[in-house]
């Protein structure tokens, strides 16, 4: 096998070319001794992305771009795999494994080509053990570590579990920017949302410049408590004011809860948020709930569908021109849409057709609907 090397154009200017060169060639080099049992034929770093970072031999072609793309598919329609296998010709098996970072968010992907005659004595669990071992170790980017001279806020905020995140999945092709939405906690108080928007707002900070030129939006849900109240907002705002994020970047997810109980004060939180540079996105929206007043604000920027919306499309005449009518008013207004619990690939067709550019909650299956593809990944290991 030749010298590993570096492509010189392939890594996005975020991060200088020294640094990554280093890291990817560490990272690169050590998953080639770990995964040598599988008799590694090439393999390949990524970014979250998929932009190239590093490879061991031969140029990267367009076939295993299109086995990347269908990979990334498949990993962003279920944020709980980590690795995907699958034959790609005679001898040969296409094995891919995602990273993620504290945020749950894909932090890079390997690719590698391997033999698919394997000696009996290979324990899979134990190796995909040190695989991602060695992934967390090398691929962890400098700004997600604490830095030394954090603020006491920050620093509290290292003894709480970490946050997690889930991609949405894009239903439809185009488009650069990622968007993701943190996980709703297990208990729901203004308290609780004060205290892990604090944490994310820190994580955020951190990242820094890292998504360009991909960027990536993080939603966090709170309860109706937070959004009818004024504490929560005004608590926070010195907190954004000194993390200075870029317009875009981070939203909160309102409830429809709270607008059904007070329309006026939702219309507050959702004003001020404005101010301080965050979008809001309202949840299980429907034409049968009285929020259509609130797409008149600026900072409204998404769409969740409710989804009993979704799981009757296929079925119910009213449900499909519900969906089409927000539909067409996002466009109008600028919005994107985004259709909770979808459940197979037929109602992720219509949806894409209808003009839905993304997908909570969606089972797999659905890959082939989100890609346009005849096949979906969902081959686990050793299948």
């Amino acid at each position: 096998m030749s010298e590993p090397r570096t492509p010189d154009k392939s890594a996005p200017p975020e991060i200088a070319a020294s640094e990554r060169t280093v890291t990817a060639a560490q990272l690169g080099s050590r998953l080639l001794r770990v995964l040598s049992p599988l008799r590694v034929k090439s393999l390949s770093l990524h970014d979250a992305a998929g932009e190239l970072l590093w490879l061991n031999q031969g140029e990267f072609g367009s076939v295993q771009r299109r086995y990347l793309q269908e990979a990334m598919a498949a990993f962003s329609l279920d944020a709980t795999l980590t690795h995907l296998e699958r034959d790609i010709e005679e001898g040969r098996r296409a094995l891919f494994l995602c990273s993620q970072t504290t945020l749950g968010e894909r932090s890079s992907l390997a690719f590698a080509i391997v033999s698919s005659r394997r000696r009996p004595d290979i324990d899979l669990q134990t190796l995909m053990a040190r695989v991602f071992a060695t992934m967390r170790r090398f691929s962890t980017a400098p700004a997600e570590q604490p830095a030394p001279t954090a603020a006491p806020a920050a620093r509290a905020s290292q003894q709480h579990p970490p946050l997690r995140s889930r991609l949405y999945a894009r239903l439809r092709p185009g488009g650069t920017t990622r968007r993701y939405e943190i996980a709703a906690g297990t208990v729901r108080s203004c308290e609780r949302d004060l205290e892990r928007a604090d944490r994310l707002i820190h994580l955020l900070k951190r990242r820094g410049a890292r998504d360009a030129p991909a960027p990536a939006s993080f939603t966090l849900p709170v309860c109706a408590e937070s959004v009818l109240g004024a504490e929560f907002l005004a608590q926070l705002a010195p907190t954004l004011e000194q993390a200075g994020l870029a317009d875009g970047i981070l939203g909160f997810c309102v409830p429809a809860a709270a607008w059904e109980t007070d329309l006026t004060a939702t219309e507050r939180f959702i004003e001020r948020c404005g101010e301080q540079r965050c979008f809001v996105a309202l949840d299980d929206f429907s034409l049968e709930r009285y929020g259509f007043k609130l797409l008149r604000m600026s900072a409204v920027r998404c769409l969740k569908l409710d989804a009993a919306l979704t799981a009757d499309v296929l079925s119910n005449k009213f449900a499909h021109a519900n969906i089409a009518a927000i539909v067409k008013a996002a466009r109008v207004l600028g919005l994107y849409c985004v259709a909770k619990g979808v459940q197979s690939s037929a109602t992720a067709r219509w949806l894409a057709s209808a003009g839905i550019e993304f997908a909570q909650g969606a089972s797999r299956g659905t890959g082939a609907a989100t890609t346009r593809r005849a096949r979906v990944l969902k081959l686990a290991m050793g299948s």
